[in-house]
């Protein structure tokens, strides 16, 4: 049965001929545009949209949900609702089935997104002329239309996933942040701090260069939409990683449920800041989200079970221990 172990140890640091040599791997092609094209897609036009940052620092509660995933009050339209905090999302979405509640128009375009199991499909955009969360307003926001057939799963009259959307890192990216699973907070935050070994590069995805046992530097997608992890195939023969079953399991993503063929690795260890994470009896996934580069693998929300993680967007880096 997969598992995550997470121990604190001392700080493991990026040095900077390591960052920019992967920094150069990743930062040309649609890795670090890939977010404005997105918005472009769905508007069929360059799209700016208007923020509004009230206050610099806010607190929001963070609720767990049965499926694992991590959800936050936002208001739609001076609705309000809940939204998964998603980090994999490249673009935020609502529910088609709640479109009308929270007064969303359609937009010309539409996006092609691709799933955990690699799955390709179009959404249709959409504009919300305000989003809200907490001291954070957003106008004129484009987002994509999620089948609400995807994300349902009833009991009577009761959905038990529980939420109207997902927040993704077309917001989450502009902000420095942190998810709290101890005092169950979301914390938008200033930094004060001198972080001088960055360990994240911003881009599509968030990008964090993970530390292997050998010294290297491996490259880590962050999905806190996704409960676990799993690790790219590529990886697992370059670093010649166990196999020890082969066969399917249901994975969620962006398309919701679905079955995906995979592999299940023995064990990997890996290091990010103060935090030494083993993955153990590990699905493979799809890691070849953008066309010149793959990453080595996912982390899933596990990482910070109990735990707290900051993503400073401002300077680049993670933390977590």
């Amino acid at each position: 049965m997969h598992s995550c172990k997470v121990h604190s140890r001392s700080a493991v640091q990026v040095s900077a001929a390591e960052y920019d040599a992967q920094y150069k791997r990743v930062s040309s092609g649609l890795f670090s545009s890939a977010l404005s094209k997105a918005q472009k897609q769905i508007m069929q036009k360059e799209h700016a949209w208007e923020k509004q940052l009230y206050q610099d620092e806010f607190t929001l509660p963070l609720s767990r949900n049965m499926f694992g995933l991590f959800t936050i009050p936002v208001y739609i339209n001076h609705i309000r609702a809940v939204f998964v905090v998603d980090t994999g999302a490249q673009i935020s979405g609502i529910k088609s089935e709640r479109l009308a509640h929270f007064q969303m128009k359609k937009a010309p375009g539409s996006l092609q997104i691709g799933s955990i199991g690699g799955k390709m499909r179009d959404m249709q955009g959409l504009v919300a002329d305000s989003m809200q969360m907490g001291a954070l307003e957003i106008r004129n926001m484009a987002m994509i239309a999620l089948d609400s057939s995807d994300f349902t799963l009833r009991f009577g009259n009761l959905d038990l996933f529980g939420f109207d959307g997902i927040l993704g890192w077309d917001i989450l990216h502009q902000l420095d942040f942190e998810m709290d699973d101890i005092a169950k907070q979301f914390l938008v935050v200033k930094n004060r701090f001198r972080l001088p070994y960055p360990n994240m590069i911003k881009g599509g995805f968030p990008c964090i260069l993970a530390k292997r046992s050998d010294g290297g530097i491996s490259l880590f997608g962050f999905d806190s939409g996704s409960r676990v992890s799993w690790i790219g195939e590529s990886a697992v023969r370059e670093h010649a990683l166990q196999i020890v079953h082969e066969g399917s399991a249901m994975g969620f993503g962006v398309h919701g449920l679905e079955k995906m063929d995979l592999k299940i690795v023995k064990e990997w260890t890996l290091f990010v800041d103060k935090a030494e994470i083993t993955l153990k009896d590990t699905m493979t996934g799809r890691v070849d989200l953008f066309e010149h580069f793959t990453f080595d693998g996912v982390f899933g929300n596990e990482i910070f079970k109990r735990r707290r993680i900051r993503i400073i967007n401002s300077a680049g880096m993670v933390l977590l221990a």
